[in-house]
């Protein structure tokens, strides 16, 4: 799971993932698929292939993750590797805190941890609460000092139990982007299906709409060799599925 994305239910691209672990160590693998990839109002690729891996020891954590577009649209996005670390801690029953930091590589952009333009990489640090109780709401923050822009992101969620393995996850995702020289607001409704196979193996088929207060969502793409045309629009209709084990 991108961890970026940690208080928002599932969305596409970002399975919802069980955890097996032992003297509270756990190994996650997740891989997703969607039909577009859209980070905080933002379409970075359609139809991408998305794995990830996560350790846990105690109440730390450190993780992968990948996109990778595929089909014609890949021409314009490229591929993305996100190296993240945090640490989370219950601050009463109910309420819990999450901090960390994300490094974000752009391979197409220059060598890894370059960072000077923000064309190959970009460093953020994240600090949020959650909170357990009706609808799971939760309250993030964002830095990113590469591209000096702040992102505040609140979400709400609830799943409902469906009978024996099945259940059907809602979500509820809004956010403020303010950086150097642009600033937008975004949302995100998503719902889910999931099945879990065993304790340790889950599977998920799943639709979001993503909002955007500007131009920065991918309506439909005209590809040509030597041309790119792209019809870009405020809101967008995407879907996807994935699977998840722990180990």
């Amino acid at each position: 799971m991108k961890k970026l994305l940690v208080g928002s239910l599932i969305i596409l691209g970002s399975s919802a993932a069980v955890t097996a672990s032992a003297d509270d160590f756990g190994v996650t693998a997740t891989i997703d698929y969607t039909t577009d990839y859209v980070f905080r109002g933002v379409s970075l690729a359609e139809s991408a292939i998305q794995p990830g891996v996560e350790v846990a020891f105690g109440d730390a954590y450190v993780g992968a993750w990948v996109s990778t577009a595929i089909g014609d649209t890949s021409i314009f996005a490229g591929d993305e590797l996100d190296l993240y670390a945090g640490y989370g801690l219950s601050l009463s029953d109910d309420l819990s805190a999450d901090v960390g930091i994300t490094y974000y590589h752009y391979p197409q952009g220059g060598g890894l941890f370059e960072t000077d333009d923000g064309a190959a990489g970009t460093y953020e640090v994240f600090a949020g609460l959650s909170y357990d109780t009706v609808l799971s709401p939760s309250l993030y923050g964002y830095y990113d000092f590469t591209l000096e822009a702040f992102t505040v992101e609140g979400g709400l969620g609830h799943s409902l139990e469906l009978g024996g393995k099945s259940s059907l996850d809602l979500g509820l995702t809004a956010g403020l982007v303010d950086g150097d020289g642009f600033s937008y607001e975004y949302g995100l409704l998503s719902a889910a299906l999931g099945y879990a196979f065993t304790e340790d193996v889950s599977a998920y088929v799943g639709a979001n709409y993503a909002l955007s207060s500007e131009d920065t969502l991918i309506g439909s793409p005209t590809i040509e060799f030597d041309d790119i045309d792209l019809d870009l629009g405020d809101n967008k209709l995407f879907f996807g599925a994935g699977v998840s084990a722990g180990f």
